[in-house]
């Protein structure tokens, strides 16, 4: 697999007490320059390996003398220090997977080791750690003021990409750090998901449209990332009003699929009123592409009752329903607002539940 080339410096380590299969493990990455695998034959070696050197993933056999690798599993998960590494447990027993995964194991897989089935587990890993390492990164990152850093704008695109790419459930914990960072709360990208599938369902899209859809939420506003803190608290600002656009750099140079193109339209547009009175483009009507009108009403609903650092008085449904409805025509599209008016106790339930 030429994908390992992408990892720099990874290091795995095989916790096997069976020469065989410590060999195996070392020849079937042995042709990747940048892979190192390093040989525990328990439990305790494992441990003190890891308190000198760090590791990016681990592959764990159970039956081993002086500490096992049920004990290993639920030492490494239970600590603050080696919880996040990714553990393969070597087995091909059903009880032993269901009793390791409630221990935290991420993976599984059968002695003696299928190359291509091993070579896989191990890149789906590396990259989801790779993701949770861009994500730490783009955390620390968001709280500077150089928001034109290249370095948060490159890792805004691998995170997106690795996440597509591989678990698109990733772009919710992506979206989260964007609404952790404006101030919303821990159930907001979750919130969002929900309330556009529903409209979406609403509205007739076809199932792969709303699937898309509900996964685009989680990243609509992640311009706001690339905005300076200072900016974030004022929504009149030009500076705030730029967010689709910078929103837009991420998604650039990435495959065009179906799910890229809406999150552009989406990013872009969801600021735009149906009277051309919005931002960036003041486009009008059914100029305005039909996603991201979608996107617009559920987001004015969300800002209405939901605390923003932007927008940070809140009212309730029923108050929330009253300013929408009196924005008919103006600011959103009149029969998405009818439809969001007509099934208002829906998404009243989705607020009430994730909130």
């Amino acid at each position: 697999m030429k994908e390992f080339e992408s990892f720099e410096n990874t290091v795995i380590l095989s916790v096997d007490d069976d020469g065989f299969n410590q060999e195996l493990a070392s020849a079937i990455f042995e042709e990747y320059d940048t892979i190192r695998i390093i040989s525990a034959g328990h439990g305790k070696e494992a441990l003190a390996i890891l308190e000198e050197e760090p590791v990016d993933l681990i592959l764990l056999d159970l039956v081993m003398p002086e500490m096992d690798g049920f004990e290993t599993l639920k030492y490494l998960k239970k600590s603050l220090e080696y919880h996040h590494v990714p553990v393969i447990v070597v087995t091909s027993k059903e009880d032993e997977k269901r009793s390791t995964y409630q221990l935290g194991a991420n993976d599984f897989i059968s002695k003696p080791y299928s190359p291509e089935e091993l070579k896989l587990r191990v890149f789906n890993h590396l990259r989801v750690k790779k993701f949770c390492d861009l994500l730490y990164d783009i955390k620390d990152e968001s709280s500077n003021q150089d928001v034109s850093s290249s370095h948060r704008l490159c890792h805004l695109k691998e995170a997106i990409e690795i996440a597509i790419g591989s678990q698109k459930k990733l772009l919710a914990k992506l979206g989260n750090i964007a609404h952790d960072n404006t101030k919303h709360d821990e159930y907001t990208s979750k919130r969002m998901c929900e309330y556009a599938k529903l409209m979406a369902q609403l509205n007739g899209l076809n199932s792969k449209e709303v699937d898309n859809i509900y996964y685009v939420m989680s990243i609509y506003d992640i311009g706001l990332l690339r905005v300076s803190k200072e900016y974030r608290s004022n929504s009149q600002s030009k500076e705030f009003k730029a967010y689709p656009e910078l929103g837009l750099d991420v998604l650039d140079d990435l495959e065009e699929t179906t799910l890229i193109k809406m999150a552009k339209e989406v990013m872009l547009s969801h600021q735009e009123n149906w009277d051309g009175s919005g931002y960036p483009k003041g486009l009008a009507g059914e100029a305005i592409p039909l996603y991201a009108r979608i996107a617009s009403i559920i987001n004015f609903y969300d800002e209405l009752t939901s605390s923003r650092i932007y927008a940070p008085d809140i009212v309730t449904s029923e108050d929330a329903l009253d300013i929408i409805q009196r924005e008919k025509g103006i600011k959103f599209d009149p029969n998405i607002l009818t439809l969001f008016v007509e099934n208002f106790e829906l998404f009243r339930d989705i607020k009430n539940r994730l909130s």
